[in-house]
This record gives C-alpha cells, sequence and structure tokens, in this order.
C-alpha cells in the first residue's frame, strides 16, 4: 500500500512540474505576443501556479487514501475559516481573477488612451500599468487614476491610440 501512495505522490509531483512548466511557456508565449510588460507576465504566472499547486495538493490527499476523516475535518475547518476571510476580501480576489482574464482576452495595452464608460463617472486616461488589482492611468491633466481591474472587466471600454481631444462646456452661451 505505502509502495502505491509513493507512486502516485511522484506521478503527482511530475505533474506538477510539467503543470508548472506549461503555465510559464503558455504565459509567455501569450505576453510575447501582446508585447506585455515582463512584471505583469510574471505576477500571472505566480497566480496561475499557485492554483494549479493547491489543484495537485488536493489530488495528492484525495488519491493517496488518507484518512478521510481526519482530512475531511482539517480541510472543512480550513475552507470555512477561508470562506469568512475570503467574504471579507472578496473584492481582492475578484480583482485578481479579472487580472488574469484581462491579460488574456481584452485587446488594451499600456500606452493605450482609454474611456472606461461609467455614466456620470467615466474616466478618459492613458494606460501607465495593469497591476494585479487595478488599471493605472494617467488623465488629461497628469493626474493618476486608478480603476479596479473587477469594473473594467464590467465595464464599455472604449480604445483610442490617441489622446482624445478635451470636451469644451460652453456653459450655456450659444448664440
Amino acid at each position: 500500500m505505502e509502495l502505491r501512495s509513493a507512486g502516485i505522490l511522484i506521478a503527482i509531483a511530475v505533474g506538477l512540474f510539467l503543470g508548472n512548466r506549461a503555465i510559464k511557456m503558455l504565459v509567455n508565449r501569450v505576453g510575447a505576443e501582446r508585447h506585455i510588460a515582463e512584471n505583469r507576465i510574471d505576477y500571472v504566472i505566480k497566480s496561475m501556479q499557485l492554483v494549479w499547486f493547491f489543484v495537485g495538493i488536493l489530488a495528492a490527499i484525495a488519491l493517496t487514501g488518507s484518512n478521510i476523516k481526519d482530512i475531511g475535518l482539517l480541510v472543512g475547518s480550513s475552507l470555512a475559516f477561508l470562506g469568512v476571510a475570503l467574504f471579507a476580501q472578496w473584492s481582492l480576489l475578484s480583482n485578481a481573477t479579472a487580472s488574469i482574464i484581462v491579460f488574456f482576452f481584452f485587446p488594451y495595452r499600456v500606452g493605450n488612451w482609454v474611456e472606461i464608460i461609467d455614466g456620470d463617472d467615466t474616466v478618459i486616461g492613458k494606460i501607465k500599468e495593469i497591476t494585479l488589482f487595478h488599471v493605472i492611468m494617467m488623465d488629461e491633466d497628469g493626474a493618476i487614476v486608478t480603476y479596479p481591474n473587477s469594473l473594467v472587466f464590467q465595464k464599455a471600454v472604449r480604445i483610442t491610440r490617441k489622446k482624445p481631444a478635451k470636451k469644451e462646456a460652453n456653459n450655456g452661451n450659444e448664440k
């Protein structure tokens, strides 16, 4: 029985190693194709590898035939604690998840001028950086604006390659 468990653990370790390499190759390839900054590529790789590691741990626990009652109690208690902690920090988790989705699927890049359309709270600026939690922009007046990734993911975004023309307010002086 111990030999079987050792074989399973070795197979899981090899799977984790190969999966980590595949994640790194995939994210590096997508990052190079889209000309994404190296630091952004690195934190997307680390985030995805962390999730892969937890999948491997759960697989090891499930497949080695460990005492399910003891592990069930540990996992249940850990998940309850984690659930409370994540509920308190749900916005951080949603921003991190949105950042990974933005990395793979969104068409805007650092250097683009964007307009995030949100009614009266519309934001216009040049993207300076896309971090794990925020899109950092500089508006037309040179002020730094941060916008959460989860909201960028939910809002309409108009992308331009150059600075938009300023809209002049005419203050009711029409003739």
